[in-house]
């Protein structure tokens, strides 16, 4: 019965053989490296960024399989691109505070359902900086659940959670936590 290709990858990074370590890297970054360069630059970044992403995330994943840290309970395209996303979005994060956004669009006029798509565009940012209200965590097990629509079990691997229930009663208590600052801050959201 022959291994499952993913499995074979991974006893190999796991490895002593630096030339199966190569080998692995070399093949991961053939199969998934595209998809975080889109990634990237679909989010206003460049290749250049996208390699040193990729770089980055290939650096984690080796690292947490060397070091017995990490239990995969998802594919390893799924975990890459999950970390490759987790460090492009911090990446952003840091540059909000350095980039200032022109607006080269003021001469547009505006329709009625341009004021429909701009009044329901600010509800949507207001909540955005809700969310970024809570903690690390908590916005990254929201993110992966509704958005990224990961499995508990995936989220807890990738988080670092014991098991799927810890995953479970986190998003639970995240959820009502997003739901107080919501509700504290419900004038802001009614326009």
């Amino acid at each position: 019965m022959n291994e499952h290709p993913e499995a074979t990858l991974i006893k190999m990074l796991k490895g002593e053989d630096q030339r199966k370590v190569d080998e692995a890297l070399s093949q991961l970054y053939r199969q998934y490296y595209e998809a975080v360069r889109q990634l990237v630059r679909k989010n206003n970044g460049t290749d250049d960024e996208a390699e040193d992403i990729f770089q980055d995330t290939l650096l984690t994943f080796y690292t947490q399989l060397k070091h017995k840290e990490l239990e995969l309970h998802c594919s390893i395209q799924t975990y890459l691109y999950s970390v490759a996303r987790n460090l492009w979005l911090d990446e952003l994060r840091k540059r909000k505070k350095k980039v200032k956004l022109v607006d080269t669009n003021s001469a547009i006029p505006l329709q009625e359902d341009h004021l429909s798509v701009l009044l329901e565009t600010e509800q949507s940012e207001q909540m955005a900086k809700v969310i970024r209200m809570l903690d690390e965590k908590c916005q990254q097990v929201l993110i992966h659940f509704y958005f990224d629509r990961y499995r508990m079990h995936q989220i807890a691997s990738l988080l670092g959670f014991a098991n799927e229930q810890v995953a479970k009663n986190k998003k639970s208590k995240c959820l009502k936590k997003l739901k107080t600052l919501v509700e504290e801050r419900r004038h802001q959201f009614e326009l």
